[in-house]
């Protein structure tokens, strides 16, 4: 029985260095070799970075001004569409402003803190659904503050 499991080892172990040297030959897997880019693909892998000015949205509650938040955002977009997105940041902001003046009054009546996370998902989907799929690859807010005014 012993001279089984070691006939058995060694095919294995002797398979699998066959398999990796026919790989490595082939140049498939892990030993593929990555062909360079052209201009054009290098200029589509680029990612841009376009900034929007602060996002100011009031709360209110009974009549006043009950908190203040600020948020500065970060878009992030492949090389050849930044100008697309300068030239919307415009009807941007005012979908995230409508979007968020409704959605912090219902979150911050449940928790006391700002949800980063689900705040830059809910953003992310905003600009998706303003400026179609594609425009905006990802969404950062860099900094956000909450003023109480009570």
């Amino acid at each position: 029985m012993p001279k089984i499991l070691i006939i058995i080892l060694a095919v294995i172990v002797l398979s699998l260095a066959g398999g990796t040297a026919v790989m490595q030959q082939m140049n498939l897997g892990p030993f593929a070799i990555e062909k360079p880019l052209t201009p054009e693909a290098k200029s589509e892998k680029l990612k841009r970075y376009v900034s929007m000015e602060p996002l100011s949205i009031s709360i209110f509650r009974g009549g006043a001004v009950a908190t203040t938040i600020e948020l500065k955002v970060q878009l992030e977009t492949k090389a050849g569409r930044e100008l697309i997105l300068n030239k919307q940041l415009p009807r941007l902001k005012d979908a995230f402003v409508r979007d968020l003046h409704s959605y912090f009054p219902r979150l911050l009546s449940k928790k006391k803190e700002l949800d980063m996370a689900d705040l830059t998902r809910r953003m992310y989907l905003i600009g998706e659904r303003t400026l179609g799929k594609g425009i905006i690859q990802d969404l950062s807010i860099l900094s956000a503050s909450n003023r109480k005014l009570q």
